[in-house]
């Protein structure tokens, strides 16, 4: 007859809160979400024409993002203490770029004008027909929509990145 015996880790795993939160499912989601930020910043690059720049953000954002994610998921799967730092300091570095992009996007919202995007011609009655929208107002809506997204994203990487930087930082100081 053989005995099972339970095999302790190899090393420091993530704490766990309580029996809701589970570090690898965070893990997975903070790399969805970051990987929402890659893909949003391709039609960003192209739309924006008052901060030409605006794509890298979170273009840089996402990596990070999905670096955070990502090492949490390996110390997840193999354990280390090695990891788990370099979980924790990539969580750590991703929550201060999402606090710092949180607070660009509310910013970019803010100064988000819709004054004279189109100038209408008193000749043509420009306002009267429902199918003439200026395409200067359909850009900006566009725009607009499009840093809202990167906004509900990061609120998203703002949550689950301070959990797993607590959740590793515990870690590491009980070990």
């Amino acid at each position: 007859m053989s005995s099972v015996e339970a095999v302790p880790a190899a090393g420091p795993r993530l704490h766990r809160f309580s029996a809701w939160f589970d570090p690898e499912t965070a893990g997975v989601v903070t790399i969805l979400l970051g990987l929402f930020q890659v893909v949003l910043s391709v039609p960003l690059a192209g739309s924006t024409t008052s901060l030409p720049k605006l794509f890298i953000l979170p273009l840089v954002l996402g990596v990070l993002i999905v670096t955070g994610g990502s090492l949490t998921m390996a110390n997840e799967k193999n354990p280390s203490r090695q990891l788990l730092r370099g979980c924790a300091c990539s969580n750590v570095v991703s929550l201060l770029g999402a606090l710092l992009a949180f607070c660009l996007y509310c910013y970019i919202l803010s100064i988000m004008k819709n004054d004279d995007v189109c100038i209408p011609n008193p000749t043509e009655h420009y306002y009267l027909s429902s199918f003439n929208i200026c395409p200067g107002e359909i850009l900006l809506a566009y725009k607009w929509s499009l840093i809202l997204l990167l906004l509900l994203y990061d609120m998203g990487a703002v949550v689950l990145h301070g959990l797993l930087c607590v959740s590793a930082l515990k870690a590491l100081k009980t070990d």
